[in-house]
């Protein structure tokens, strides 16, 4: 096999893992109330899922999300760890997500949000 496609293979992989692993839940209201949506692949508009700027706080449940203010992963991003965050408004996000997507667990992000609680509090 040549070079070219071992990458390929392996790259391809790679994206097919991150993903797999990955789950996230939004919630429209604060501490973990409302309607939510689930997902675990990437939603490039959450406009098609009648859920576009509605998530006020989110559970990240496998995996590390990028989540942004605009559709197609665009505007402001941040990346969300696995845990519960019962408001996003201190992350400024609040009402505000339009994209999600999975990203590498192990990389490094200059915009990624302080550590989450580590389980929901439904209280």
């Amino acid at each position: 096999m040549n070079w070219t496609l071992k990458s390929a293979i392996g790259v391809s992989a790679l994206i097919l893992a991150t993903q797999a692993t990955a789950q996230i839940t939004f919630y429209e209201g604060e501490g973990f109330r409302g309607r939510a949506f689930t997902t675990d692949n990437p939603v490039s508009n959450l406009k098609n899922y009648k859920f576009n700027d509605r998530a006020s706080s989110v559970v990240v449940d496998r995996g590390r999300w990028e989540v942004c203010e605009d559709a197609r992963f665009k505007g402001r991003c941040v990346v969300l760890r696995r845990g519960s965050y019962d408001s996003l408004h201190e992350l400024r996000m609040e009402s505000r997500i339009s994209s999600a997507r999975p990203v590498n667990n192990r990389g490094r992000y200059d915009n990624e949000a302080p550590a989450p609680l580590a389980t929901p509090n439904y209280e």
